[in-house]
């Protein structure tokens, strides 16, 4: 039923000539753009594309573009239908007129909600050479799809349940993430501070899932463990080529299906006035810690609290997806627990610096140029960041109170003393967000909020009030860097539209998701390691790619761009990280935590969206 769906989509689309839409459209996406209203009454199916009487994403305004990303929140956090394991069940909302969004708490209602009865990444690439659980050859029964959850990683690698807890049914949420892509750990000094339950009830732990759309598109081609070499060589030498993604589907190539939705989701252990609240979305979870040797994990199930939820759509007049990102709205908190931003996203409570301490980028990396590591892309903690004095362990975040922090991951020799290493010795706390949420989301967002209230949704019956859109990113667009003494960040000041994003947009970036300095402020690549030289001449930040033109894109797409469109050395797996990584090895557990610095745990670090 989805794919048909999406085929009628693509031939309107095809009709409307959005194949690879190009031409500039100089209309600004401002506050004079007309507001654009949110609707839930009969929404449960996800949007399938962004401003299809209007050229497609190309040519959207970005108040068009923020209700796209509220149409598809509405839509995934729809009550699921009730999950029978048999065709049809997983993705798709419930057909019981009472059980629709605000709902999911009604007797009649009570489940997963529709994003999260989609395959976890380990569902659909297992990490024992295995095909998925239940696979079934032949795309008449979607592959076996539907089958309820079973998460297998390699052989030996989880014990079972953790001693004191129950065996019990895999449920829904499956959290094998601890940190933000190997980068960091993050942490929310609201919650209590030990557990004999949870080794760090602090963490915050992430999933992500993808939709029967890109399952069926693994299973067909059997790409649930790695694409073969011969596959990712003939990708590459088209991208090159070409100088752009294949047609979906194309035999012996990897492009992945109009329709393909990804989600990355992070959840956390409540206090109990939280758990009371009702600001909080809450689900039974499955989280992992240290099993009974060095090698080995065991799980727990518990009820926890959503904060964050990524959504990354594959559209036809946006084959680079479109990047949505939502957060709870307490997230970000003063020493003393009160919220620095409102249910919309306006600052209320502005606390003058953005870190403690703060932290300092310098990204000297000159066009076409890769500077020596003393001068590419350091980040250092400072009391000044005028200057770029480093700091003194006075200066330290050693008092987080109930704000959320992080803790940079101390990369391994030799790559530690690399400039892209950002500081590993003490803790950061969040005071407030690099980029705040521009205003036109902030607009949209109450209006979000206004629809939810007329259609009946309360404090009281549903925590979605308390849930806000961050950004949303449906363009790519190129920033040179230059040698300018601290760096070229992208600062245009509009007016702003789809191919003229603002810095907010550029630098999509969700505060717990997304956190430490060199997250908040992506573009170019990850690291000297990830090559993403397009056009050969020598820049190496050019990560994404579209309709013949190269893109130093920044934040979420570009980090997409750099690790899944990438000639480098994973195979490219068209803006999916989890596609271009394959097989998921082991869940990640806890980072092993002294005074002075993070350590990783060994295990295969799997990154996702």
């Amino acid at each position: 039923m989805w794919i048909r769906r999406v085929s009628q989509a693509a031939v309107v689309l095809a009709i409307l000539g959005l194949a690879a839409p190009s031409l500039y459209d100089s209309r600004a996406a401002t506050k004079s753009d007309p507001d654009v209203e949110i609707v839930i009454k009969d929404r449960k199916y996800v949007p399938i594309e962004l401003n299809p009487d209007g050229g497609g994403a190309p040519r959207a305004t970005f108040k068009q573009a923020a209700a796209f990303a509220w149409q598809e929140f509405i839509a995934l956090n729809w009550p699921a239908r009730p999950q029978h394991g048999v065709r049809g069940d997983r993705d798709m909302p419930h057909t019981n007129a009472f059980c629709s969004f605000g709902n999911d708490q009604a007797l009649a209602c009570g489940g997963p909600l529709v994003w999260e009865t989609m395959r976890s990444k380990v569902e659909t690439f297992p990490g024992n050479n295995l095909p998925p659980a239940g696979y079934q050859f032949g795309a008449a029964s979607d592959y076996g799809y539907d089958i309820a959850p079973v998460y297998n990683y390699a052989d030996g690698v989880v014990d079972g349940p953790c001693q004191g807890q129950s065996f019990e049914a895999a449920p829904w949420i499956n959290l094998d993430e601890t940190d933000q892509i190997t980068l960091n750990n993050m942490y929310a000094g609201v919650v209590e501070g030990s557990s004999a339950q949870n080794s760090q009830p602090k963490l915050i732990r992430f999933l992500a899932k993808s939709n029967r759309t890109q399952y069926r598109y693994v299973a067909k081609n059997g790409w649930w463990n790695v694409i073969p070499s011969s596959v990712t060589q003939a990708t590459r030498s088209y991208l090159t080529t070409n100088k752009m993604s294949p047609p979906p589907e194309t035999a012996g190539l990897v492009s992945q299906p109009y329709g393909t939705i990804e989600v990355k989701a992070g959840w956390r252990q409540l206090n109990p006035d939280e758990v009371t609240s009702g600001r909080f979305h809450m689900q039974k979870v499955r989280y992992y810690e240290k099993g009974r040797s060095d090698f080995s994990v065991c799980w727990r199930d518990a009820m926890w609290g959503l904060v964050s939820l990524h959504i990354i759509q594959k559209t036809q007049s946006a084959p680079y997806f479109i990047y949505a990102t939502f957060e709870q709205a307490d997230d970000i908190k003063t020493p003393d627990g009160r919220s620095v931003e409102d249910e919309d996203g306006t600052v209320r409570l502005p606390q003058g610096t953005l870190t403690s301490p703060q932290v300092c980028l310098n990204d000297r990396q000159p066009h076409g140029t890769y500077a020596s590591p003393s001068k590419q892309g350091a980040v250092i903690q400072t009391p000044d960041p005028a200057s770029c004095t480093a700091a003194s362990q006075q200066y330290y975040c050693n008092s987080p109170g109930k704000r959320i922090y992080y803790r940079n991951v101390k990369p391994p020799p030799p790559d530690e003393n690399q400039a892209n290493s950002e500081p590993y010795d003490g803790d950061i706390c969040v005071n407030q967000r690099v980029n705040s949420i521009p205003e036109d989301i902030v607009r949209e967002n109450a209006l979000a909020h206004r629809a939810m209230r007329e259609f009946g949704i309360t404090p009281n019956s549903a925590p979605w009030l308390a849930y806000k859109l961050v950004n949303v990113q449906y363009y790519p667009y190129d920033k040179i860097p230059n040698s300018a003494p601290n760096g070229s960040p992208y600062t245009f000041n509009g007016p702003y539209d789809a191919q003229h994003p603002s810095p907010a947009s550029y630098y999509l970036a969700n505060i717990v998701v997304e956190t430490n300095r060199s997250l908040q402020q992506f573009s170019g690549g990850l690291s000297p390691n990830i090559a993403t030289d397009w056009d050969g001449n020598g820049d190496r930040h050019k990560n994404t790619y579209y309709n013949g033109t190269f893109y130093n894109m920044g934040g979420c797409m570009g980090c997409h761009g750099s690790q899944g469109q990438s000639p480098g050395t994973n195979p490219p797996g068209d803006f999916s990280v989890i596609l271009s990584r394959g097989g998921v090895i082991t869940p990640e557990i806890p980072a092993v935590e002294t005074a002075a610095q993070v350590k990783d745990v060994k295990r295969n670090r799997s990154l996702s969206p």
